[in-house]
C-alpha cells in the first residue's frame, strides 16, 4: 500500500487539475481569435467550471483538515513550550549565565505583610523549580528583590525548570517583561495576547470555530494553558502601580497560576496606595532575594578570571580584601548585576588576553556605592566593544555608545507603551507624512515608467495607426495605486511626481498642461482612497455633514478648479466634485492602519462580501468614464476635443466597463491577499522575521501581478470579441499579447501597493534610512542590534530587544530613577 496519505493525494490531484484547466483555457482563448464563432469556444469552456470548483473544494478541504489538528489547544501548548525553551536556553548561553557557573542566588520568605504564604520557602541556586512545584500551594508566587538582585535570572531558571518537568497539556510558563505594558491603555489579558503573538506569530492565527472569534493566543489564555511570569512590576510608573495591581488581580484571579517580580518598596506602595481602596493579590506565596555574600562573590570573580593563583585572578586581590566590609565597592558587589558587570569589565573573555584590561583596583577609588555602580555601568559599554583578537567589531566604541544612547532614550520614552526595540515599530520615530510621501513618489515614478514602456512595447505586438507615444500622458494608474496604498497624502504625492516627470519630457509647459495633470492626480488619488475603503472592509455609510472628510472635499474642489483653469471638458470638473463628495460623505475615505508586525507570507482569502464590494467600487468609479463619454458633446460644446472615453454611447459603455473591471480587480486583490503569521517552529529572532517579511513583499507582488494580469487581460479579450470595431493592426496573436500587456500595468502597480502595505519591511526601510541620516545610527541596524545582543549589552525577548537591565537603559538615557 502506498505510504502517501489520502488527503495529500487529493490535494495533488486537485492542483494538477487546476493547472491543466488553466493551460487549456488559455489555449482555447488564443484559438478563439482564429475562428469565426468565438462564442462557441467560450461556451465549450463553461461546463468545465463544475470540475474546477470540485478540485478547488477538495484542495481547500484537505488544507482545512490538515490545519485542524495543528490548532488543538494541547498541541499548540506543546509547541509553544518547545519554542519558549529554545528561546531562553539560547538567551542564557548568550548572556553567559552558566559561565563559569550560575551565580548563586539565595532567598528567604518574604515579609508577611506582602504575601499570604511565606514560611518554608527558603532556598538557593537551582531549587526554585522544586520550591514552586512542591511548596507553593496555589502556583502563585511573588519574587521580591532590590535592583540588580537577580530577579530576572531567577525567573529564567524557573521557566526552564518548569518546562523541563512539564507534562503534555500542562500550562506553559511564559516570561512577560512588564516594562512594555501600559495598564492605562490596555488590560493585562489583551496585552499578554499581543505579546504572545508578537514573539510567537503563529499564535495570531484564528482559533477553531468552537472557541469563538479569537486567536490561538487568546485560546491558550482562556483555557489557562499559559502560566504568566510577570517580570519587573517595579518598572511601571509609580502613578499607575496600584491600578496595575488591580488589573493583574482582575485578569488573573484566585485559581490562575501567576509569578510576579518586583522591588519590595514599589510593591508595598502599590498594596497601600495613598488614595483609593487597597488591592491585594489572593493566594500569593512570597520570597525575597538575599544579597550575595563576600565569599560567594570572591570565588565567582576569581574563578571567572582563570582561578586562584593565575595572574588574572591576582589582579582582584585588593578588591577581594575589602569584601565583607563597609567599603563602597564591597557594598556594590553584593548585587548580582554589579558582579556580572564587574566580571565583564575586568576579566578577559574567552580567547582574550589581559594586556589591555583595566585594573579592578580602580573601583576602590570610588567614594560611594552609587559611584561604583555608575562607574561599572559606564565602563560596561567600553568593555563590550573593546577589540577582540578573534572577533573584529564593525563599530567603534564612540559609534556604539551614540547608537545605544539614542536607543535607550527611544525606549525611555516608551513609544507604543513599550520599553523595547522592535524593528517594525521604528516607524514611530519617522515624521508621520514622510513614509506616505516616499511611497507616493516611488509608485508615481514606477507607474510613469511602466506605462510608457508598456505602450511602446504594445506597438510592437499590435500596431495602432492612431497611437502617439505621449510620455506626458502616462502614470495615472500609479496615483490610484498610491491612494490605495497609503491614503490621500500618498496619492497626491504620486500625482505631483507624475506631473513633474511629464513636464520634464514635454515642450509644452503651459499653465493649462500643468493644471490638467495636477487635476488628474487629485481625482485619481480620490479614486484610490475610495477603492482602499471598499477593499479593506470599511462599510460605506452616510455621515453627518459635520463629520465629512474636509481633506477629500478640498482635494475635489481644487481638482475641479484646476480643470476649469486648464480649459478641460466639464465632465472632468463634475468627476472631481463627485469623487470628493463620495470620499467625504461615506466611510470609504481612508485606509486601515498598516501592518502591526512582521508576516511570513500572504494567502488568498475568498469573501463574497469582498467580491460584492469590489464590483460595487469598480462600477461606481467606472461610471465616471461613462458619464464623460455620454455627455461629452453636451457639456463641452463639440466633439473636437480629446476625452478619456469616446463620445459614441456604445463605445463609451465598453470603455466604462473596462475601467470598472480594472478598478474591481484591484479592489478584489487588495481585499483577498492577506498576511500569514510566522510558524512557531521558525526562529523568532528579529533578523529572521525581517527576512520573511521582505520575502512577503516579493511574493505579494508576484501573486497579485499574475492574478490581475490574467483577469484583466481576459476581460479585455472578451471586450475585443464583442465590443468595439478593431482598430489595431498586426496579427490576432499580437493583439492577444497586447491585451495582456495592458492588463499587466494595473496589476503590477496594484501588487506593489498591496506589497508595500502588507509588509512591515517597507516602513522599516524608510525608518532606518531616516535614522542613519538624522540620528547617525548604523545603516545596517539589525546587524548592530544582533551584535549588541551577542556582546551582552542587549537581551532578546522573542523578536524584540531590551537592554540587559533597566538600570543600564536608565544610565545610557541619562535618566535617574
Amino acid at each position: 500500500m502506498s505510504g502517501v496519505a489520502p488527503g495529500s493525494r487529493v490535494r495533488r490531484v486537485g492542483l494538477v487539475y487546476l493547472a491543466l484547466f488553466g493551460t487549456g483555457a488559455l489555449g482555447a482563448l488564443v484559438a478563439a481569435l482564429y475562428v469565426q464563432d468565438p462564442a462557441a469556444v467560450v461556451a465549450a469552456l463553461l461546463p468545465t467550471g463544475a470540475g474546477t470548483y470540485l478540485a478547488w473544494s477538495a484542495y481547500r478541504a484537505d488544507r482545512i483538515e490538515a490545519a485542524s489538528g495543528a490548532t488543538d489547544p494541547g498541541v499548540v501548548a506543546d509547541r509553544l513550550a518547545a519554542a519558549v525553551r529554545r528561546q531562553w536556553e539560547a538567551e542564557a548561553q548568550v548572556r553567559r549565565l552558566a559561565d563559569p557557573y550560575p551565580l548563586p542566588v539565595a532567598w528567604r520568605g518574604a515579609d508577611p505583610d506582602l504575601a499570604e504564604v511565606t514560611a518554608g520557602l527558603a532556598g538557593r541556586d537551582g531549587e526554585i523549580g522544586a520550591v514552586f512545584a512542591q511548596r507553593v500551594p496555589d502556583r502563585r508566587l511573588l519574587v521580591l528583590g532590590d535592583p540588580g538582585s537577580g530577579k530576572t535570572l531567577l525567573l529564567v531558571r524557573l521557566v526552564l525548570a518548569l518546562i523541563e518537568g512539564r507534562a503534555e497539556g500542562d500550562p506553559v510558563p511564559v516570561l512577560f517583561p512588564l516594562a512594555s505594558w501600559d495598564p492605562t491603555a490596555v488590560d493585562l489579558r489583551g496585552w499578554m495576547e499581543r505579546k504572545l503573538i508578537q514573539d510567537h506569530a503563529e499564535l495570531g492565527a484564528a482559533a477553531p470555530g468552537e472557541y469563538g472569534e479569537i486567536t490561538l493566543a487568546g485560546m491558550l489564555l482562556e483555557r489557562r494553558l499559559v502560566l504568566p511570569v510577570l517580570d519587573g512590576f517595579d518598572e511601571l510608573p509609580a502613578a499607575v502601580s496600584a491600578p496595575a495591581l488591580h488589573r493583574i488581580g482582575e485578569a488573573l484571579p484566585y485559581g490562575c497560576g501567576l509569578v510576579l517580580s518586583s522591588r519590595p518598596a514599589e510593591y508595598r506602595a502599590a498594596l497601600r496606595p495613598r488614595t483609593g481602596v487597597p488591592v491585594r493579590l489572593t493566594g500569593m506565596a512570597g520570597i525575597e532575594l538575599e544579597p550575595l555574600g563576600a565569599r560567594v562573590v570572591a570565588e565567582y570573580l576569581l574563578r571567572d578570571a582563570g582561578g586562584p593563583g593565575t595572574p588574572e585572578a591576582a589582579r582582584w586581590e585588593p578588591v577581594v580584601a575589602v569584601l565583607g566590609t563597609d567599603a563602597p565597592v564591597a557594598s556594590a558587589l553584593t548585587s548580582p548585576l554589579m558582579v556580572s558587570l564587574a566580571r565583564s569589565v575586568y576579566n578577559p573573555r574567552p580567547g582574550e588576553g589581559d594586556g589591555r584590561l583595566p585594573d579592578p583596583g580602580e573601583l576602590l577609588r570610588c567614594p560611594t556605592r552609587t559611584a561604583v555602580e555608575r562607574h561599572l555601568l559606564d565602563a560596561f559599554v567600553d568593555a563590550a566593544y573593546r577589540p577582540h583578537p578573534r572577533r573584529p567589531c564593525r563599530w567603534t566604541v564612540a559609534q556604539a555608545r551614540g547608537a545605544l544612547r539614542f536607543l535607550a532614550r527611544h525606549m525611555e520614552r516608551g513609544i507604543d507603551g513599550a520599553a523595547e526595540m522592535a524593528w517594525w515599530k521604528l516607524r514611530h520615530v519617522v515624521p508621520g507624512a514622510l513614509p506616505q510621501v516616499l511611497a507616493g513618489v516611488l509608485l508615481g515614478s514606477l507607474a510613469w515608467l511602466v506605462e510608457g514602456v508598456a505602450m511602446e512595447l504594445g506597438q510592437h505586438f499590435a500596431p495602432n495607426p492612431l497611437f502617439i507615444p505621449y510620455w506626458e500622458e502616462r502614470g495615472g494608474l500609479g496615483v490610484v495605486a498610491a491612494g490605495m496604498c497609503a491614503g490621500l497624502v500618498c496619492g497626491l504625492a504620486a500625482g505631483v511626481t507624475i506631473t513633474l516627470l511629464c513636464s520634464a519630457v514635454t515642450d509644452d509647459l503651459a499653465v493649462a498642461f500643468v493644471a490638467n495633470r495636477l487635476a488628474d492626480g487629485g481625482v485619481l488619488a480620490l479614486a484610490g482612497v475610495m477603492l482602499a475603503g471598499f477593499a479593506y472592509g470599511v462599510r460605506p455609510h452616510l455621515r453627518r455633514p459635520a463629520d465629512w472628510n474636509r481633506q477629500a472635499i478640498l482635494t475635489g474642489v481644487v481638482a475641479a478648479a484646476l480643470y476649469v483653469l486648464a480649459f478641460h471638458n466639464a465632465c472632468g470638473t463634475v468627476n472631481a466634485l463627485v469623487y470628493g463628495g463620495i470620499a467625504a460623505a461615506f466611510g470609504a475615505d481612508g485606509v486601515v492602519e498598516g501592518p502591526g508586525g512582521p508576516v511570513a507570507r500572504v494567502r488568498w482569502r475568498w469573501s463574497s462580501r469582498g467580491t460584492v464590494r469590489g464590483l460595487l467600487a469598480g462600477t461606481v468609479l467606472g461610471s465616471g468614464v461613462l458619464l464623460e463619454g455620454l455627455l461629452a458633446d453636451v457639456l463641452s460644446g463639440g466633439a473636437d476635443r480629446e476625452y478619456i472615453a469616446p463620445a459614441e454611447p456604445l463605445e463609451a459603455l465598453w470603455a466604462a466597463e473596462q475601467v470598472a473591471a480594472v478598478y474591481a480587480v484591484a479592489c478584489l486583490l487588495v481585499h483577498g491577499l492577506r498576511a500569514v503569521p510566522i510558524d512557531l517552529q521558525t526562529s523568532t529572532d528579529g533578523q529572521t522575521l525581517l527576512t520573511n517579511d521582505r520575502r512577503t513583499l516579493g511574493t505579494c507582488v508576484l501573486t497579485a501581478a499574475l492574478l490581475g494580469t490574467a483577469v484583466i487581460g481576459t476581460q479585455g479579450w472578451c471586450v475585443r470579441l464583442w465590443g468595439s470595431t478593431r482598430v489595431w493592426g498586426g496579427s490576432a496573436t499580437g493583439e492577444f499579447v497586447w491585451l495582456y500587456i495592458v492588463g499587466l500595468v494595473p496589476a503590477v502597480l496594484t501588487a506593489l501597493a498591496i506589497g508595500i502595505r502588507q509588509a512591515a519591511w517597507s516602513q522599516y526601510a524608510v525608518a532606518r534610512c531616516y535614522l542613519a541620516l538624522r540620528a547617525k545610527l548604523p545603516y545596517d541596524l539589525m546587524a548592530f542590534l544582533a551584535d549588541a545582543h551577542d556582546r551582552g549589552v542587549l537581551r532578546r525577548t522573542g523578536a524584540v530587544y531590551q537592554f540587559r537591565h533597566i538600570e543600564l537603559q536608565h544610565h545610557l538615557a541619562g535618566a535617574d530613577r
